[in-house]
C-alpha cells in the first residue's frame, strides 16, 4: 500500500452539515430502504448532480470534520453513488515522492443486490456489504399510507422535539421544485421560545419530492452569523453513466455481512397529526 502523508485538509465552517449528510457508516441498503444520505432509494427517477458546500466568510478557520460532498448520482434501479474527497496527500516514498493526490470516498447503496459498497480511490480498495438473507423484512405499506422520501426527511412539529419547525413553503431550486422547512434550536439549555445568550443553530432543508432528493441545507447561528450551504448544482435528470455504480478493475475487494437491520415505526406524517 502507498504510504502517504496528510498534506491539507481544510475548509471552514460547515461541519455541522456534513456531518448530518454522511450516511451513517451502519446503513444497510435493500428493498425496503427508503433513503440513502440525502438522496431517495427509488427506481426510474435517474439523476446525476454535483454537490456544494458553501461556508460564510464570517467562519473561523478549522479544519473539516468529516469529508467534502463531492457528487451524486441515482440510475433507474434506484442504486444512489455518492462522492466525497477525503483531502490531499502526498507521496513520502517511491518514485511518486512529493507529488499529491486526492482522496475521494465512494458510497453505492444498491437495493436490488442488496450491497453497500464502499470505496477509496487512495488505497484502491473496496468493501461490500451485503444484507443477509435472514435479516427481518419490514412489511412495506400500502401505497396510499407509504411515506415520500421528503415526508421522511423533514420533520413534524409533532416528532421535532425542542426544535421549533417553520413552513417555508415551495420554491424553485436548481430547476427542481422544492419544499422548505426551518429547524431552530436554541442553545445553551434554552427550550423552544426562549432567547439563548449564544443564539440559535438554524437549519433550512429543502427537499423534491419530483426528485426525491435533498437539494439544499442551509445550516447557521443566529448570534455569530455563520452560515454555510450544502446544495446540489447542474442537476441533470438523465441516466448516469453506468460504470459509476462498478467497481473499478484492480481494487482489493473485501466482504462482509452487516447485521439486521433495526426497525422503526414510521413517522407519522401530517395526516396523522390531525385530531
Amino acid at each position: 500500500m502507498r504510504s502517504c502523508v496528510l498534506l491539507s485538509v481544510s475548509l471552514a465552517g460547515g461541519c455541522f452539515l456534513l456531518l448530518v449528510s454522511v450516511p451513517s457508516a451502519k446503513a444497510q441498503c435493500d428493498a425496503n430502504t427508503v433513503g440513502y444520505g440525502d438522496v431517495g432509494v427509488v427506481a426510474n427517477n435517474p439523476f446525476h448532480a454535483d454537490e456544494v458546500v458553501t461556508p460564510s466568510r464570517s467562519h473561523p478557520p478549522r479544519a473539516i470534520v468529516g469529508q467534502r460532498p463531492l457528487s451524486v448520482a441515482r440510475d433507474s434501479q434506484g442504486r444512489v453513488r455518492i462522492e466525497r474527497v477525503g483531502g490531499d496527500f502526498k507521496h513520502d516514498n517511491g518514485p511518486e515522492t512529493g507529488s499529491q493526490v486526492q482522496e475521494h470516498t465512494i458510497s453505492i447503496c444498491d437495493p436490488v443486490a442488496e450491497t453497500l459498497i464502499r470505496m477509496n480511490t487512495l488505497t484502491a480498495t473496496a468493501t461490500i456489504i451485503h444484507v443477509p438473507p435472514s435479516a427481518p423484512r419490514a412489511a412495506v405499506p400500502p401505497p396510499a399510507t407509504q411515506l415520500s422520501f421528503c415526508a421522511s426527511r423533514l420533520p413534524s412539529s409533532r416528532v421535532a422535539g425542542r426544535f421549533q419547525v417553520q413552513d417555508l413553503g415551495d420554491q424553485i431550486i436548481e430547476g427542481v421544485e422544492a419544499h422548505g422547512q426551518r429547524l431552530t434550536l436554541p442553545m445553551l439549555g434554552a427550550t423552544a421560545g426562549e432567547e439563548s445568550p449564544s443564539g440559535e443553530s438554524t437549519s433550512e432543508r429543502w427537499c423534491s419530492d419530483s426528485l426525491s432528493a435533498m437539494v439544499l441545507t442551509v445550516s447557521g447561528n443566529t448570534k455569530t452569523g455563520v452560515r454555510s450551504t450544502l446544495a446540489m448544482r447542474n442537476i441533470e435528470r438523465t441516466e448516469p453513466d453506468p460504470g459509476l455504480f462498478q467497481i473499478p478493475s484492480g481494487y482489493a475487494i473485501t466482504e462482509s455481512v452487516a447485521g439486521p437491520r433495526e426497525h422503526r415505526s414510521p413517522a407519522p406524517t401530517q395526516n396523522d397529526q390531525q385530531p
